[in-house]
C-alpha cells in the first residue's frame, strides 16, 4: 500500500511503524504539511494517512484513501464529515497513564508546596516545620475530593491512582452504570453541581462544541475557595479568560495547566502559551503539553498505528475505529 506519514509526530515514528507492518509497502514522510504540495503524486496514490493535520485541502488531492490514522487520541482538528464514505477512520491512545501519573504529581505539587519550602530551606528559611510546634498548615490528600469531568481512558486511570491515596472520586459520565472505578457517578448534564465540594476539579473530557469552554466565570464562582483545577485533556475547554482571572484573584487556589490557547508554529520560536500572563501567577503549575509525552506512550501508538496498517490491507476493521 502507499503510505503517507502526515507532521513530525508520525515522521518520527517511520522506522518502528516498518519494523511492525507485515508485506510491502511504500512510505512517504512529510514531516512539514506546509509543503504538500510537493507530494502530489504520493497524496494521490496514499490509501493510508497517519498524522495530521488533515485539511480539506489534503483530502482532496486523496481519492484512493482506505484508512486515516490519528497519530494520537484526538481528532479535533479533523473535520470527519469531510472524509469520503468508505474511509475508515481511527485514532490511538495509550497516554492516560502517562497523564495520570502527572495528575497525581501535579496534586501532590499544588497540595504539598515543595517547592515553596525547598526555596525557603535553601536560605535557611525554616517556617512551616514541625520545630517550631505552629499550627499545622499542609494538607493531605487522604479524604479529599476530586471532580471527574468524563470517565474515558484517562479519567480511569486517574481514579486508579488517586483513590490509592484515600481521595473520594466523584465521575461526570453519559454512561454513569459502568462506572465502578468511582465512589459515585452523576450524569454528565449534572456535573456542576458538584463543584461546591469538590477539592479537585479535573476535566478528562475530549474538545467538542458542547465542551469548548465547559468550565467559564459561572463554574469558577461555584467553586471552593481551596479547591484546584488540573486540565490537562484541552486548553479551550477552560476558558482562557476566566481561568487567568479566578487564579489571579485567589478565587480558586490554584492550578496545574498543561494544554494551552496559543502554540508556536515552529520548532525554537518563543511564544508563551496565552495572551494572559499566567507565567506571572506563584498559584500555578505549567507544563508545555507534555504529559502523555513519554516513551511509552509513543511506541503504544506505534504498535496501534501498525496493525491498522496491516488490517487495512487485509480490508478488515480496524482498532479504535471512529467510522
Amino acid at each position: 500500500m502507499q503510505i503517507v506519514l502526515m507532521g513530525r509526530m508520525a515522521a518520527w515514528c517511520l522506522p518502528e511503524i516498518k519494523r511492525r507492518v507485515a508485506g510491502h509497502h511504500t512510505f512517504t514522510v512529510v514531516a512539514d504539511p506546509t509543503t504538500v504540495d510537493q507530494y502530489a503524486a504520493q497524496l494521490t496514490a496514499a490509501e493510508v494517512i497517519v498524522g495530521w493535520p488533515l485539511t480539506q485541502a489534503i483530502l482532496d488531492r486523496c481519492p484512493n484513501l482506505k484508512l486515516v490514522q490519528a497519530a494520537g487520541a484526538g481528532v479535533d482538528g479533523m473535520n470527519l464529515e469531510s472524509i469520503p464514505a468508505g474511509v475508515q477512520v481511527a485514532n490511538t491512545f495509550h497516554h492516560e497513564i502517562a497523564i495520570a501519573e502527572y495528575v497525581l504529581m501535579a496534586m501532590l505539587y499544588l497540595a504539598r508546596r515543595p517547592h515553596h519550602y525547598d526555596a525557603g530551606l535553601r536560605s535557611g528559611d525554616w517556617t512551616g516545620s514541625c520545630i517550631w510546634g505552629a499550627t499545622p498548615v499542609l494538607p493531605q490528600l487522604y479524604g479529599q475530593t476530586a471532580l471527574l469531568i468524563g470517565l474515558g481512558h484517562i479519567a480511569r486511570e486517574v481514579a486508579t491512582r488517586a483513590r490509592a491515596f484515600g481521595v473520594k472520586l466523584v465521575g461526570a459520565s453519559r454512561r454513569p452504570e459502568d462506572t465502578p472505578w468511582v465512589d459515585r457517578t452523576v450524569p454528565f448534564s449534572d456535573w456542576e453541581a458538584e463543584l461546591p465540594e469538590a477539592d479537585w476539579v479535573i476535566p478528562c473530557c475530549p474538545l467538542t462544541p458542547e465542551t469548548a469552554g465547559l468550565i467559564s466565570d459561572t463554574q469558577f464562582s461555584n467553586m471552593k475557595p481551596t479547591a484546584f483545577l488540573i486540565n490537562m485533556t484541552r486548553g479551550r475547554v477552560v476558558n482562557e479568560r476566566a481561568a487567568y482571572e479566578a487564579l489571579r484573584s485567589g478565587r480558586i487556589a490554584g492550578a496545574a495547566l498543561d494544554v494551552w490557547y496559543q502554540y508556536p508554529s515552529s520548532e525554537g520560536e518563543s511564544k508563551p502559551p496565552s495572551i494572559y500572563p499566567f507565567h506571572d501567577l506563584p498559584n500555578v503549575l505549567l507544563s508545555p503539553h507534555n504529559s502523555g509525552w513519554t516513551l511509552p506512550t509513543i511506541l503504544g501508538r506505534v504498535e496501534d498505528i501498525a496493525e491498522n496498517i496491516n488490517r487495512a490491507d487485509r480490508g478488515i476493521s480496524v482498532l479504535n475505529r471512529l467510522r
